[in-house]
């Protein structure tokens, strides 16, 4: 398998870890909590949420079923993936969050992680027109 099908797995299954956390942030929301990100979040929260639920699941189809099909779901999903994130790194700086301050989770690491998820899934969007990941999902 070549490095590049790997990297895209990787960066894939990556993507995971923003259900994990948009979905503490959306439960501590529900939960009234003060910790809680104010309702301007919510929208991007949900965008995260729904690109990590399904992160796992891609990345399982790239390994054992790859199609050309599986390619445009992957493509549409980077795209909208990345979306979100841009969205969500802007409004960090309209809507400041800073949820766990004594553990470091303030607005910079916030805006660390969404640039850091942001690259990860920008590299995985342009690796898709590497020629010998279109061939491995026969487009």
């Amino acid at each position: 398998m070549p490095t590049s099908i790997k990297f895209l797995i990787f960066a894939t299954g990556w993507m995971v870890f923003r259900a994990v956390g948009s979905g503490l942030f959306l439960s501590l929301g529900i939960l009234e909590s003060p910790r809680a990100a104010p309702p301007d979040w919510t929208i991007a929260f949900l965008g995260d949420f729904a690109i990590g639920t399904t992160a796992l699941f891609l990345a399982y189809m790239i390994w054992k079923k790859p199609s050309a099909f599986l390619w445009g779901i992957l493509l549409a999903w980077n795209a909208v993936g990345i979306f979100d994130l841009i969205g969500a790194l802007s409004h960090s700086f309209s809507a400041p969050f800073s949820p766990f301050p004594e553990i470091g989770i303030n607005e910079i690491s916030i805006r660390t992680i969404l640039s850091l998820n942001t690259f990860v899934q920008s590299v995985a969007l342009l690796v898709m027109f590497r020629p010998q990941v279109k061939a491995y999902f026969r487009v």
